[in-house]
């Protein structure tokens, strides 16, 4: 057993601030273990979120070490230790309700703007597995909100849709069963898609390992080449893609 140090960044509605609790950890406590320890048998007043503890429900995502964006529960503690200690706060660009407990609700209702759901065609086609290969990634997606949380675009163009948004976008227009096709292009133009700047800051904190970046990529290369897309977009920097 190893004793660490768990500082946590509280908000009750009107202040910060932070509280610290030493806690006895091992090679295989999770983040969410010892924030329900704390829970249960230090601060009862201490709130964050957790369901499934399985990686599969995205509400237990958090910050740690003003750098990390992670899944509480999926995270062990070993691995976040630094100098004996572990600071962990809310995610980013979202309003914080208590603690580490936030607004999912500001990315969740932008998934209204890109329609991201299956719309079915009239008459369906058969699928192989090469077609599954095409957004089978897109599809472990679990709106965790950590790649909404780490991108800086919102510091410039408060009416991005997120990367969140653009991955739904993916995911539904390269399925040749989704009846919007080339609409779903344009739904993602609309929330912005060129204002991203192609920092990869969501590819690489997204727990599901999908390629956010590169999916914002294809979408905006093909609009364009389509001539859907015809506002330029933010700048930034990339790496090659295909289709």
């Amino acid at each position: 057993m190893e004793s660490v140090n768990i500082k946590v960044k509280r908000f009750d509605g009107n202040r910060e601030w932070i509280d610290e609790y030493r806690v006895d950890i091992d090679e295989r406590t999770t983040l969410v273990e010892v924030l329900m320890n704390i829970h249960d048998n230090v601060d009862p007043t201490l709130s964050f979120r957790v369901q499934c503890r399985a990686a599969i429900c995205g509400t237990c995502a958090v910050r740690v070490n003003g750098e990390r964006h992670i899944l509480a529960c999926k995270t062990k503690v070993k691995e976040l230790v630094k100098e004996g200690e572990v600071f962990v706060e809310p995610i980013s660009n979202v309003d914080v309700i208590k603690d580490l407990v936030t607004d999912h609700g500001q990315f969740l209702y932008k998934l209204k703007d890109v329609k991201a759901w299956f719309e079915p065609v009239e008459e369906f086609q058969p699928v192989y597995p090469e077609d599954l290969q095409k957004f089978d990634k897109e599809t472990d997606c679990i709106l965790c909100g950590v790649c909404y949380s780490i991108c800086p675009v919102f510091e410039m163009d408060k009416e991005f849709g997120g990367p969140i948004n653009f991955v739904k976008v993916f995911r539904f227009w390269k399925d040749k069963n989704d009846a919007l096709g080339d609409e779903r292009i344009a739904l993602a133009d609309k929330n912005h898609i060129t204002s991203c700047v192609h920092c990869k800051y969501c590819t690489f904190a997204c727990p599901k390992q999908i390629p956010v970046e590169q999916d914002i990529m294809q979408i905006e290369f093909y609009g364009k080449q389509k001539g859907i897309i015809k506002q330029q977009g933010g700048g930034g920097f990339s790496t090659p893609f295909g289709f």
